[in-house]
């Protein structure tokens, strides 16, 4: 799964890759397809239609195709989660300033203690530790504190880290027991969230029933990973607005570098690249 999440401009084609998934679309099916128009363009005044990102053309055959990219985020508060952590992050960077540049040094967070924290107490969180921390002389390492939240900032030691380099890392850990993890409750959440990004992508798709109506999907979260989402598709039904459903996957080079790669996890006509179930207007 996605942990990190990138925010397009106006138009996705350039911004959010989507030029790219094409280039590996067409490499697959043997099409030519080329952008003739970003659609979902939000309007500087006056209501903004509800259209598929981007129309695209095959200039060889005339056949036109639109792509409706949805992001599928499980847990509900990810996202808000992610956007606190960067904030937080940069408060703490810009607090300490020049302090710490001369090694690599880690400040370890209770992720639990933080997500119950609102943005409010996340500013005001990052202002006290940052204060702490530019009262810590490297004699005093490793330190702990219980307040404003628990946290740990310590030293590194050689390899510790994938991408080892000066300056402050900031770490999220969870302290919890085995049990406190429901993995079934994590699949039908994301399988629910799932359903309901497809079928709103279907009311993007009525203008264009005579065209190739495809859905890429982009998981973000950090309860499952990449090899849970196939499973899940037994009790999604596909809109039969949609035509094809493709995800975004890691295709990793090594243990620390990956590029973007693209799964298909259905297409009608050819039946189910997984165990998707096509929906014909019956539950």
């Amino acid at each position: 799964m996605f942990t990190h999440f990138d925010y397009p401009g106006k138009c996705e084609w350039l911004g959010g890759g989507l030029d790219a998934f094409v280039r590996h679309y067409n490499g697959k099916s043997g099409d030519a397809f080329a952008l003739t128009a970003c659609l979902d363009v939000v309007k500087i005044s006056g209501a903004t239609p509800k259209e598929p990102e981007v129309l695209l053309t095959d200039p060889s055959t005339g056949r036109r195709m639109v792509i409706e990219r949805k992001s599928v985020v499980w847990p509900p508060n990810y996202l808000h989660r992610h956007r606190l952590e960067h904030d937080f992050a940069n408060a703490i960077w810009k607090n300490a300033g020049d302090l710490f540049r001369d090694a690599s040094y880690k400040l370890t967070l209770d992720t639990r203690e933080f997500d119950r924290l609102s943005h409010k107490q996340i500013q005001g969180a990052s202002q006290e530790i940052g204060s702490a921390l530019r009262r810590i002389r490297p004699e005093d390492l490793p330190v702990s504190e219980t307040k404003p939240l628990k946290w740990k900032f310590r030293k590194t030691y050689l390899g510790e880290e994938d991408d080892q380099r000066n300056g402050i890392i900031i770490a999220h850990e969870m302290q919890m027991a085995l049990d406190d993890f429901d993995h079934e409750d994590a699949k039908a959440g994301t399988a629910s969230e799932t359903q309901s990004q497809l079928n709103a992508a279907a009311t993007k798709f009525v203008a264009y029933l005579n065209d190739r109506k495809l859905v890429l999907l982009d998981f973000y979260g950090d309860e499952l990973s990449e090899d849970d989402i196939p499973a899940l598709w037994g009790g999604i039904f596909v809109p039969v607005e949609i035509d094809e459903i493709w995800r975004t996957i890691h295709n990793w080079a090594s243990a620390e570098d990956y590029e973007i790669g693209y799964d298909r996890l259905y297409e009608r006509g050819s039946g189910p690249h997984s165990s998707v179930q096509s929906n014909t207007g019956k539950p």
